[in-house]
C-alpha cells in the first residue's frame, strides 16, 4: 500500500479549499465583471440611445407643435422667425439623430426627418406665398377702398360696382369665405371696370390662397402624421430598447443566479472540505491521543494495555506500527529483563544456596568470585579466601590433607596438567581424601578467558551408588537363585523321588540301605539349601502373623545368651511396647539368632550385645516402621567386605565353616516382608545391623492372622480318592513325571501322563473323566496348570474332579504371575512319596 503522507494529506486538503475559494472568487468576479459589463453596456447604449430617442420624440413633438404656430405666421419677420426655428429645431433633431447608435432606425429617423423637413420647409414656403398673397391683397384691399373713395368723390359708384367693391373687401377681409349670391354675381365682376383685373387677380389669389389653406392643413395634418409616426416608431425602438434591457436585465440576473449557485455550491463544497478537514484533524488528533495514552501507558509500565487498532496509511499509521513494534519489542526487552532479574535473583539464589560449590577465576588466574558452598566444601573459614587470590594459593588451601587426585577411570590426575587445560578444555576428576570425602572438580573455560568450576561433595552419593549397585547386584542374585532354585527343586523332585522308591524295593542289603538313607539325608539338605536360595531371593513361602516386636525379642534373649556365650554381655533396649508387625516370626527370630551368632564371632574375647527397638519410618520413605538394631563391641568389617556381606555363598570364614547364606537369607527375608536393612561398621570398634520393618495396626491384626492360617491350610492338601483311584499326571518334565508315575502306581494309583495342558483339554472331550488331576503349574505349550484348574471349575460337567497342583516356586510368585487364588489346592516340590500318600487318602472302593 501506498503511504501518504499527513503533509500530503494536509497540502492536499489546503490547495483544494484554496482553489475552490479562488475558484468561488473568481466566479462572484466574472459575475461581477459580468454585471459591470452588462452595466456598462446599458449605461453606453441602452441609455444614451432611450434618452437620444426619449430626446429626438420630444423635439419632433415639439416641431409638430410649433408647425401650426408657424403655419398660422402672420407677419413675414414672424415666420421667418419661425422658419428658422424649424430650421434649428430640425437641425437640433439630426443632431440627436447622429447620436444615435443603431444604424438602421438612425438612417430611418433621417428618413423621416428629412420627409418632415420637406413638408415643413413645404409649409414655410407655403406661408411665405400665402403671406405674400395676403400683403398682395391688402394692397389690393387698398386699391379698392381708393378706388371705392375716389368714386364716391366722383360720384360715379353705381350700385354694381358698389357691390363688387364690397364683395372684394368682404373677400379679402375674410379670404376663403365668398358668399353664394358672389359668386352668382361673378359675371358681373367681369363686367366691371377697374375691377376686373383686380377681381382676376384677386380669384386667382383667393384660388391659390385657398389652395395654400388645404395645402397647409394638408402639411400640418402631414406634420402631425409624420411626427407621430416617427413618435411610434421612436417609442418602438425605445420598446425595443426595454426588451434589451429586460432581455440584459435577465441575462445580468440569470449570470448572478450562476454565480450563485456556483458559490453556493463552491461554498457547500467548501462547508464539507472544512467539516472534512475537521473530522480529519479530529480523528487525526484522536488517534494522536491513543497513542500519546498507550506511550504514557507504556513508559508508567503498564505491560496490559492493548493493541491500537488503527487503519491509517500516513505517518499516524506509520507511527502506530512503529509504536506497536516498539511496544512489543519493550514488553518483551521489559518481559526480559524481568526475567533476567528473576534469573538473577534466582541464579544468585543458587549461587548462595546450592550445596555445591562454586569458583570463578580469570584469565590471569585470580580468584573472582565464590559460594557458600565453595568455603562449606573444604571446610573454608570465613576470611580465608578473598578477590584477586591467586589459583596456587587457592589450591593450597583447599588441599589441605591427603588426599588422591583420580580420573573418572580412577587414574591419577596430575594438577600442573590441569591448571594448564582448563583454560582451554573442559576438566574434570576427583580428589579421593584419606578420610573418606569425595569431591568432584568440573571446570569450564569462560569465552572471555579464565574458567568456571564446580565443587560437588559425592561422599554420599558414591556411597548410595554402592549401595544401589550392591542392591542391584543382590537382585540379580536373587532373580539368578530364583531360577535356579526352581530347576533344582524338580531335579531334587527325581532324585528323591527315585531315591524313595529304591528305600522300599525288596530286598536291599545293609550297604545299599545305608548309602539310600545317606543319599536321601544328602537330598533333605539339599531342599533345605533351595530354601534358603529362595528366602535370598525373596520367593521363600512366608506364613505372615501380626507380631509384637519388643515380646518377640525379650523372649528369645535366653536363647541368644546361651547361643553367644558367657563372655558376651547381651543388653536390651526396648522402646517399642504398642508397635505390631506383620511378619513371619520364626523367619525374625532365625534372622536375629544369625546375626547374634555373627557377632559372637566378632567378639572372640567377650564383648556387649545390645538389641534395640525404635519407632521410625522406612529409610527414604514416610511409611510408619519400626528400626530393630543388633550392635556389637567387635572387630567391624572391612570395607571392601562390607561391600559383598549380602552376597550368597560369600563368606570370610574357612572352608567347610560356613555357607554364605546366613546374612543374605537375612537380607532376603527382610525385603520379602517389605522392609529394608543396613549394615555399617568400624574396623577394629564396632558393627551395627539396623532391620527396618514396616509398622502394622492392631485393628487388621485378626484379618492377618486369619490369612497366615489360611495360608497354612493351602499347605496340607487333602483329597480323597479311591484306592483304584484314575490319576491324570500333568507334568513337562520327564524325569519327574516318571518318578512321580512310579510314586503313584506303588500306592496303588492308575497313572495316565501328560506333557501339556492342551493335551488334557482334548481327552477331556472324548476320554472317561479322572478322578483327580495332579498339574504342575509351569508347563510346556501356550497354557498353564492354574489355567487348567480354573477351567475344569469352571465346566459344570468337570466341576466334580478335584486339581492339585504342584510348583518349585512361592505362592506369592504363583498368585503374581499365575493368577493362583486361595482355593487352588498346591502341593510345593519337592515332596516324598508320604506327602503324596497323605495327599490322597482313600475312601475306599465304594
Amino acid at each position: 500500500m501506498k503511504l501518504t503522507s499527513i503533509r500530503q494529506k494536509a497540502s492536499l486538503a489546503i490547495l483544494t479549499i484554496s482553489l475552490v475559494a479562488c475558484f468561488m472568487v473568481a466566479i462572484g468576479w466574472q459575475a461581477m465583471r459580468v454585471s459591470e459589463s452588462s452595466l456598462a453596456e446599458f449605461e453606453a447604449r441602452t441609455l444614451p440611445e432611450i434618452s437620444t430617442a426619449l430626446t429626438l420624440a420630444e423635439g419632433v413633438a415639439q416641431l409638430a407643435a410649433t408647425a401650426p404656430y408657424t403655419a398660422s405666421s402672420a407677419r413675414p419677420f414672424q415666420l421667418q422667425t419661425e422658419a428658422k426655428q424649424l430650421q434649428t429645431r430640425i437641425q437640433a433633431l439630426r443632431g440627436v439623430a447622429r447620436s444615435l447608435i443603431d444604424s438602421e432606425f438612425k438612417d430611418d429617423v433621417n428618413q423621416r426627418l428629412d420627409e418632415l423637413q420637406a413638408t415643413l420647409e413645404e409649409l414655410v414656403k407655403l406661408v411665405r406665398e400665402e403671406l405674400y398673397i395676403r400683403e398682395d391683397n391688402l394692397a389690393q384691399q387698398f386699391r379698392i377702398r381708393v378706388l371705392e373713395d375716389s368714386g364716391v368723390n366722383e360720384g360715379e359708384l353705381s350700385v354694381e360696382r358698389t357691390k363688387v367693391l364690397f364683395w372684394l373687401l368682404k373677400l379679402i377681409e375674410n379670404p376663403g369665405h365668398v358668399s353664394q349670391d358672389i359668386v352668382d354675381d361673378l359675371d358681373l365682376l367681369h363686367q366691371v371696370q377697374p375691377s376686373k383685373d383686380i377681381t382676376e387677380r384677386f380669384l386667382a389669389a383667393q384660388k391659390r390662397m385657398n389652395e395654400i389653406t388645404e395645402r397647409k392643413t394638408y402639411l400640418l395634418i402631414s406634420t402631425r402624421a409624420k411626427s407621430e409616426l416617427l413618435s411610434e416608431r421612436v417609442s418602438n425602438f425605445v420598446g425595443i430598447l426595454k426588451k434589451r434591457v429586460s432581455r440584459q436585465r435577465e441575462k445580468v440576473a440569470e449570470v448572478v443566479a450562476n454565480g450563485q449557485l456556483w458559490i453556493f455550491g463552491i461554498s457547500a463544497l467548501l462547508l464539507i472540505g472544512l467539516v472534512r478537514l475537521y473530522w480529519y484533524s479530529q480523528r487525526m488528533t484522536k488517534d494522536l491521543e491513543a497513542v500519546t495514552h498507550d506511550m504514557e501507558a507504556l513508559a508508567k509500565g503498564a505491560l496490559d494495555s492493548n493493541t491500537i487498532q488503527l487503519d491509517r496509511d500516513d505517518e499516524i499509521g506509520t507511527l502506530v506500527d512503529a509504536f506497536e513494534v516498539f511496544r512489543r519489542d519493550a514488553i518483551y526487552r521489559i518481559e526480559v529483563t524481568l526475567a533476567l532479574s528473576e534469573q538473577k535473583r534466582l541464579l544468585e539464589t543458587i549461587f548462595d544456596n546450592m550445596n555445591d560449590g562454586l569458583s570463578v577465576f580469570s584469565a590471569k588466574g585470580e580468584l573472582i568470585a565464590w559460594n557458600q558452598g565453595y568455603e562449606a566444601v573444604f571446610s573454608l573459614q570465613k576470611g580465608d579466601l578473598h578477590v584477586g587470590m591467586t589459583l596456587a594459593d587457592v589450591q593450597r588451601l583447599i588441599s589441605m590433607g591427603a588426599h588422591r587426585n583420580l580420573s573418572i577411570e580412577n587414574e591419577l590426575v596430575y594438577m600442573d596438567e590441569v591448571n594448564e587445560s582448563r583454560h582451554h578444555s573442559s576438566q574434570s576428576f576427583e580428589r579421593h581424601f584419606d578420610d573418606g570425602r569425595i569431591i568432584e572438580f568440573r571446570s569450564k573455560p569462560m569465552p572471555e578467558g579464565g574458567f568456571v568450576t564446580l565443587y560437588t561433595d559425592l561422599t554420599e552419593r558414591k556411597s548410595v551408588e554402592s549401595q544401589l549397585r550392591q542392591a542391584q547386584k543382590m537382585e540379580m542374585l536373587g532373580q539368578l537363585t530364583g531360577g535356579v532354585a526352581h530347576d533344582f527343586n524338580n531335579l531334587l523332585a527325581a532324585i528323591m523321588g527315585n531315591l524313595q522308591l529304591l528305600s522300599d524295593s525288596e530286598p536291599l542289603s545293609s550297604d545299599q540301605r545305608r548309602y539310600t538313607e545317606r543319599a536321601l539325608a544328602v537330598s533333605e539338605k539339599s531342599s533345605n539349601l533351595v530354601q534358603r536360595l529362595l528366602a535370598f531371593s525373596r520367593r521363600q513361602q512366608l506364613f505372615p502373623e501380626c507380631t509384637h516386636i519388643d515380646d518377640l525379642i525379650e523372649g528369645m534373649l535366653d536363647l541368644v545368651e546361651y547361643s553367644v556365650g558367657s563372655h558376651i554381655q547381651v543388653k536390651p533396649s526396648l522402646n517399642c511396647p504398642d508397635v505390631h508387625c506383620l511378619i513371619d516370626p520364626s523367619q525374625l527370630e532365625n534372622a536375629l539368632l544369625n546375626l547374634s551368632l555373627n557377632s559372637a564371632a566378632a567378639m572372640p574375647s567377650g564383648g556387649t550385645l545390645t538389641f534395640s527397638t525404635k519407632s521410625c519410618t522406612l529409610p527414604d520413605s514416610d511409611v510408619p516402621a519400626i528400626r530393630i538394631k543388633v550392635e556389637d563391641t567387635g572387630d567391624g568389617i572391612p570395607k571392601e567386605v562390607l561391600a559383598r556381606i549380602f552376597e550368597p555363598f560369600f563368606t570370610t570364614k574357612p572352608v567347610g565353616k560356613g555357607s554364605g547364606l546366613g546374612l543374605s537369607m537375612i537380607y532376603g527375608f527382610v525385603k520379602q516382608s517389605g522392609g529394608d536393612i543396613i549394615v555399617t561398621s568400624e574396623e577394629g570398634k564396632w558393627t551395627k545391623v539396623c532391620i527396618f520393618l514396616p509398622q502394622q495396626a492392631m485393628a487388621h491384626a485378626s484379618s492377618k492372622t486369619s490369612l497366615a492360617a489360611s495360608a497354612d491350610i493351602s499347605e496340607t492338601v487333602s483329597v480323597p480318592v479311591p484306592d483304584d483311584a484314575l490319576i491324570w499326571l500333568v507334568e513337562d518334565d520327564e524325569e519327574v513325571r516318571n518318578v512321580m508315575r512310579s510314586q503313584l502306581s506303588q500306592l496303588g494309583f492308575i497313572v495316565q501322563s501328560f506333557d501339556r495342558v492342551e493335551t488334557v483339554l482334548e481327552s477331556l472331550e472324548k476320554a472317561m473323566y479322572p478322578d483327580v488331576i495332579l498339574s504342575d503349574v509351569n508347563l510346556a505349550g501356550v497354557r498353564n496348570g492354574v489355567e487348567l484348574a480354573h477351567y475344569v471349575k469352571k465346566n459344570d460337567a468337570l466341576s466334580g474332579i478335584p486339581v492339585v497342583l504342584m510348583s518349585g516356586l512361592p505362592k506369592q510368585e504363583l498368585q503374581e504371575k499365575y493368577t493362583l487364588t486361595d482355593d487352588d489346592l498346591l502341593l510345593s516340590k519337592p515332596f516324598t512319596i508320604r506327602t503324596l500318600e497323605s495327599v490322597f487318602k482313600s475312601r475306599g472302593s465304594g
